[in-house]
């Protein structure tokens, strides 16, 4: 499946979540004392926001992939926090219908935002996240380029997320995120034949994200 989400409309999508998460933050959430580390994990789908998979090459489009990964979070009593977020996404390009690869890429991210906590223990909160990081990433190829040899630099990514948590005890939380990704992956093709091309992957994607999360 092909679906491709605009920048404008994946900022319109994180603009709700956030204004959601402020509503809910002034009727339901406090900041307040309570856990201050936590573990979670996290899967969903990853949608381009480009409108092209390759640079310069009109025909090339990115499949609807999946996301997946976990992240370790400080938070503050006054509600700044610290996450380190592992994750891995993988969408499929094409060109007019014809498979090229898989991409397989691994940001690390570093994130800095707010969380906030249920007034009563139990219920909603929210937290919004702003951060950068670098992604390794890897194209599995398909039949089209499978005599190529393919290699990626790694790239600079920038982040930005929000969404809601449900604690349904005070130490865990279940999770609704969204999460745009900015940035684009130099990939290098050898033919073997003594012919070298570089490419510019368009990566940007938006991510609808789902999860657990424990506090401690």
């Amino acid at each position: 499946m092909r679906l491709t989400v605009t920048k404008q409309s994946s900022g319109k999508i994180l603009f709700y979540t956030m204004v959601l998460a402020f509503f809910i933050s002034t009727t339901y959430a406090n900041v307040g004392e309570g856990p201050s580390f936590s573990i979670g994990g996290f899967g969903g789908f990853a949608i381009s926001r480009s409108t092209g998979g390759i640079e310069d090459y009109p025909g090339t489009d990115w499949e609807t992939g999946s996301a997946f990964g976990g992240s370790l979070m400080y938070r503050m009593t006054n509600g700044l926090m610290f996450e380190l977020l592992f994750e891995q996404f993988e969408m499929g390009l094409e060109e007019e219908g014809n498979e090229i690869g898989t991409l397989k890429a691994t940001p690390i991210l570093f994130m800095i935002g707010y969380q906030s906590l249920p007034k009563n223990k139990t219920g909603l909160a929210f937290h919004a996240t702003i951060g950068s990081g670098i992604a390794s990433s890897d194209l599995e190829k398909g039949d089209a380029i499978k005599d190529f040899d393919i290699s990626n630099d790694s790239a600079f990514i920038f982040a930005l997320g929000a969404g809601l948590d449900y604690f349904i005890t005070k130490n865990i939380a279940l999770t609704l995120d969204g999460l745009i990704l900015t940035g684009n992956i130099d990939s290098e093709w050898d033919d073997n034949n003594g012919n070298k091309e570089d490419f510019l992957l368009l990566t940007s994607n938006f991510q609808g994200l789902v999860g657990v999360r424990f506090w401690f």
